[in-house]
C-alpha cells in the first residue's frame, strides 16, 4: 500500500503555463504556476501492469489539497492529513492508522508537493511528440538522480500543448511494474470545508484507531 500511495503522490495532475523545447525552462514555469494554487480538486484513473507476473489492475482516485492538508481517496484506502497528523483508513478491515505527518513526509509521501516534485533531484529530457487519445502531446521524461532510493527509474509526462495540461503520466518501475495515470478532472480555487482534512469517526462507524505515533 505504501508503494502505491507513494506512486500516486508522485503522479497526479499538472498544468503548464507555456510550451518550449527547453524541458527545464518549462518545468520552472510550471513550478511558479503551481505555487499560486490555493486549493486543488482532482480525479484520475490508473492502470498498473506487473510485467513479471502478467498482472493488470485498474483503479481510480480523488484528491483534495489545501496548503499542507490533503485528502486522498483510493477506494480501498482513504488517506487524510491536517498537516500535523495522517489518518490512513482501510475500508476492508475498518482499521485506521494514525501517524505523524512529518514522519511520512520524510519518507517522500507528501501530496502537497506533487506539483513541484521535479525540483527534487531529477534529470529532465524533452522526448518530442507522441499521440495520447488522439491528442498531439509533448513527452518529457524525469529521471531521479538517486535511483537506488526510488522504486521507479523514470516518470513520463505527456503534455497537451493546446490545453497546456499533462494528460497522461507513466511511472516506470525498477522491478517490472509500470503504472499509467490519466487525468480525468482538475480544478483549482475550489471551496473545501475544513472538516474534510480530519478523520471524523462518525463517518466511519466502528473504525479501530491504531496510533503509530511515538
Amino acid at each position: 500500500m505504501i508503494r502505491f500511495f507513494t506512486s500516486t503522490i508522485l503522479t497526479l495532475s499538472f498544468v503548464f503555463t507555456g510550451i518550449s523545447q527547453d524541458a527545464d525552462g518549462l518545468l520552472s514555469k510550471l513550478s511558479e504556476k503551481a505555487k499560486t494554487y490555493k486549493t486543488i480538486d482532482a480525479t484520475y484513473s490508473s492502470k498498473m501492469v506487473d510485467l513479471k507476473n502478467n498482472f493488470t489492475e485498474e483503479t481510480s482516485g480523488h484528491i483534495l489539497v489545501e496548503d499542507d492538508k490533503f485528502k486522498l481517496d483510493l477506494g480501498e484506502f482513504v488517506i487524510i492529513s491536517d498537516g500535523v497528523s495522517v489518518w490512513t483508513y482501510e475500508t476492508e478491515t475498518n482499521d485506521c492508522y494514525l501517524d505523524d505527518a512529518e514522519m511520512l513526509i520524510e519518507e517522500g509521501m507528501d501530496p502537497t508537493r506533487i506539483f513541484t516534485i521535479w525540483e527534487d533531484d531529477f534529470k529532465t529530457e524533452w522526448k518530442g511528440h507522441a499521440m495520447v487519445s488522439d491528442k498531439d502531446c509533448v513527452q518529457i521524461n524525469l529521471y531521479p538522480t538517486h535511483t537506488e532510493e526510488k522504486s521507479y527509474h523514470t516518470l513520463q509526462l505527456f503534455v497537451d500543448e493546446t490545453a497546456l495540461e499533462v494528460v497522461r503520466i507513466v511511472v516506470k518501475g525498477r522491478e517490472g511494474m509500470d503504472t499509467e495515470y490519466l487525468i480525468d478532472s482538475f480544478e483549482t480555487g475550489v471551496q473545501i470545508p475544513t472538516s474534510i482534512f480530519s478523520f471524523e469517526t462518525n463517518k466511519y462507524p466502528g473504525a479501530t484507531i491504531i496510533d503509530n505515533r511515538i
